[in-house]
């Protein structure tokens, strides 16, 4: 073992093992198993669950807790909490993150998310300890296309973390383009660690019985799938697709059906807007799927369609394109990164809803460039894609450079 024994971690999430609905990336599950395999001790500073449930210790993995500011401000109207919570937050942890580190003896101090970046820099400086933040992704940070009261009232929070010095910035590729948005703040390169997402690279190997499958899944077996996977809010604008699959013509609606898979606040308005469009009979809701089975759904589909407003390079799409399937997307953000036109997938005008249909009609109606786009999509994911094994990896070697930088000897 290297320099790295005792990691602190700041997290906003009461619950590093949680999946939300039954799905999700598990991406700190593999961040987990890889640093604990590594002899390397962890301990989460997290809030209260708000539930009470217990949390599952395994040896090398301790929780501490502090008060959850976040179900706190539930009480209060959206706009008060979104401008509220991010003063509030670094005073309420402050004096638990200090605790914690001399309890702790950390040799560098991690914080999930941009909440964390203030009160590590402060204490890291204070006591002697590099710090680190992990970005799961930058929001619209680097959207330029946005002006004025909107691009303040949508960054505002992350703009206030980021004039905070850090010793690294773990920033994950999600399409946000969070290196150029850091870059644009004064963050020297050298401190950026711009990784991708993991991926479960085995997928692209699954062999599939798709009648079986689909017959599992309660998908019908004789129409070319339009499948979209995600949680179902407002931001991932699942409501312009099913407006976008109304307006296909008469021929590919015919042929296809839509198959819409997650769960959310925003799933029973989806499914009333379906009906009123007259789309129930092609529309399948299959609500959240356990991530182990993602690859069969997807593999058991035709299309994938993205309509997300932050980027339409996530995680499913990217899953997709592993799984062999062509995307139709907005395109936004960083998605042509790896939703290339012509070669992986399709691209739309961001939110042209008749554009997207259009789009929709084409890989319906033709199976040999739906074929195509298929297999450029799997290849570009098989050459680009980096699986969980190494991107964890990395960010292990991250953090042991910067234990050893403090510690030398």
């Amino acid at each position: 073992m290297g320099s790295l024994k005792r990691l602190l971690i700041l997290s906003i999430w009461d619950d590093p093992w949680s999946l939300g609905e039954g799905s999700g990336v598990p991406d700190e599950q593999h961040f987990i198993r890889r640093f604990r395999d590594a002899g390397v001790e962890l301990h989460f500073l997290i809030p209260e669950s708000a539930g009470g449930a217990p949390r599952r210790e395994e040896q090398g993995v301790h929780f501490h807790t502090y008060g959850n500011v976040f179900h706190k401000a539930r009480i209060l109207p959206p706009p008060a909490r979104r401008l509220t919570i991010p003063y509030v937050y670094t005073c309420s942890v402050y004096g638990d993150v200090r605790r914690t580190v001399e309890l702790v003896q950390p040799d560098v101090l991690l914080g999930f998310s941009h909440y964390a970046i203030e009160p590590l820099s402060r204490i890291g400086r204070q006591k002697g300890i590099p710090a680190a933040v992990k970005l799961f992704g930058v929001m619209f940070l680097a959207r330029e296309d946005l002006t004025g009261l909107r691009r303040w009232w949508l960054n505002f929070d992350q703009e206030r973390a980021l004039k905070y010095p850090l010793d690294r910035y773990i920033v994950l590729n999600d399409g946000t383009m969070g290196d150029r948005a850091l870059a644009a703040r004064g963050i020297p390169a050298g401190k950026i660690e711009f990784l991708p997402n993991g991926m479960n690279m085995e997928w692209a190997d699954i062999k599939t019985d798709i009648p079986r499958e689909r017959a599992e899944f309660g998908l019908p077996i004789d129409r070319t799938l339009i499948v979209t996977v995600s949680r179902l809010v407002k931001l991932k604008r699942v409501d312009l697709l099913i407006e976008a699959v109304s307006r296909m013509s008469s021929e590919a609606r015919d042929r296809a059906a839509l198959v819409i898979t997650g769960d959310g606040p925003e799933r029973q308005g989806l499914e009333e807007m379906s009906r009123t469009l007259g789309l129930s009979g092609m529309t399948h809701f299959t609500g959240a799927v356990p991530y182990d089975s993602m690859p069969r759904l997807l593999k058991s589909c035709d299309i994938f369609a993205a309509t997300g407003e932050l980027t339409n390079m996530s995680m499913p799409p990217c899953e997709a394109m592993l799984c062999g399937l062509p995307v139709a997307a907005f395109d936004v953000a960083g998605t042509s990164e790896s939703v290339r036109d012509g070669e992986t997938g399709l691209l739309v005008e961001n939110g042209d809803t008749r554009a997207m249909a259009s789009t929709l009609d084409r890989l319906v109606l033709d199976s040999g460039l739906r074929e195509n786009l298929g297999r450029g999509a799997a290849a570009y994911a098989s050459e680009n894609f980096m699986s969980w094994e190494q991107r964890t990896a990395r960010e292990l070697e991250i953090l042991e450079e910067l234990a050893s930088e403090s510690n030398p000897g």
